[in-house]
């Protein structure tokens, strides 16, 4: 049934939105730019930065969002851990 859905959403010209998109809403520009969490054939739960969790009907949902710009996608990525130069621990004094 899914991908019934999916396949109409596309001749439509509307791509639903897949769980960890970074997406805004249209019409709630307040609510700044949000993650989907979760995506199911009845509802989108997603987190937004400024309105916080929104669960939207999968129905109407995709009219109302679109994908985030550039830089709103990049501020909600999780930073990279950089790898920690491994040093070498040599003992200041010897055991007897």
């Amino acid at each position: 049934m899914q991908a019934k859905a999916w396949i109409r959403d596309m001749m439509n010209g509307q791509m639903p939105f897949k769980e960890k998109a970074i997406v805004r809403h249209r019409l709630r520009p307040d609510w700044g730019a949000g993650r989907v969490l979760v995506r199911t054939e009845e509802y989108l739960q997603i987190d937004f930065t400024a309105g916080g969790l929104k669960k939207l009907k999968t129905s109407i949902a995709d009219e109302h969002l679109e994908a985030a710009a550039a830089d709103e996608v990049k501020a909600l990525k999780p930073q990279k851990v950089k790898d920690v130069a491994k040093k070498v621990v040599t003992p200041k004094t010897k055991m007897v």
